[in-house]
């Protein structure tokens, strides 16, 4: 639950600075900075953190390739769209999901409207940002590995699992 707080405060207090836009830019193609920027400031800033502990995770190591895993985590929320889902709905979705999470699940529905449908919209996204993000990244022609990473970060650990992505769900583990 202390982490689900951090969270919280971090999300009210984010910002994305020209510095972040220009780290952004040496990483992303033009398609995906899109993609990218249709993400609220929240979910940025939140893969941007996720970026600097990657990296900070991958030092020394020669067996990961970096550039692919900042992209990796610039991009693994980009199934979350901006407009998508208010803070406060999403709040709500994650304690949800923490105190009830098989009902949680079972109420996950898409689509927007009354004040509980866009509940259910934020369970849904909760739990399919990872295919939705698969989706929209196949769309502009990303490449298959890294929509598997994108795709399996919610997903529980194999002994299988690329690097990429073990490395990628220790970052999102600390943010």
């Amino acid at each position: 639950m202390r982490k689900r707080i951090k969270q919280f405060a971090q999300a009210w207090r984010a910002c994305i600075t020209p510095t972040d836009r220009t780290f952004f830019g040496e990483y992303l193609t033009g398609h995906e900075q899109n993609l990218f920027d249709g993400m609220s400031v929240q979910d940025q800033f939140h893969c941007r953190r996720v970026a600097n502990d990657i990296l900070r995770l991958a030092e020394g190591r020669a067996d990961v390739d970096c550039r692919f895993l900042v992209r990796c985590a610039l991009l693994h929320d980009v199934g979350r769209r901006w407009g998508d889902v208010s803070t406060w709905d999403k709040t709500i979705a994650v304690l949800l999901n923490y105190f009830m999470p098989g009902q949680s699940r079972a109420w996950a529905r898409e689509g927007q409207g009354s004040r509980l449908d866009n509940l259910r919209h934020a369970l849904h996204v909760c739990f399919y940002h990872p295919q939705r993000g698969v989706a929209l990244l196949r769309e502009i022609g990303t490449e298959d590995e890294l929509l598997r990473i994108v795709g399996s970060h919610h997903q529980e650990a194999e002994q299988e699992d690329p690097v990429a992505l073990q490395l990628l769900r220790q970052a999102d583990d600390l943010n």
